[in-house]
């Protein structure tokens, strides 16, 4: 298992985190994900044999926003 923490530019609203917590929770190979607009952050557990963090950011992006940083742990 791989924990991502990003930073996500662009959320007006706890409905943007709303949106894009549902659309990663999805995603096959997402474990959890939590998607926080106070801090603009997410956080998603995923297995990394069947998701991609590339593919994760780029979901993130065509809907609208930003990644703009990112952690592995």
């Amino acid at each position: 298992m791989e924990t991502l923490s990003w930073k996500i530019e662009g959320m007006h609203c706890a409905g943007c985190a709303q949106t894009i917590e549902a659309r990663l929770a999805r995603e096959p190979g997402v474990l959890r994900a939590e998607v926080a607009f106070p801090t603009r952050s997410a956080r998603i557990l995923l297995d990394p044999a069947t998701a991609s963090p590339g593919a994760l950011a780029s979901l993130i992006e065509r809907a609208g926003y930003r990644v703009i940083v990112e952690q592995k742990t």
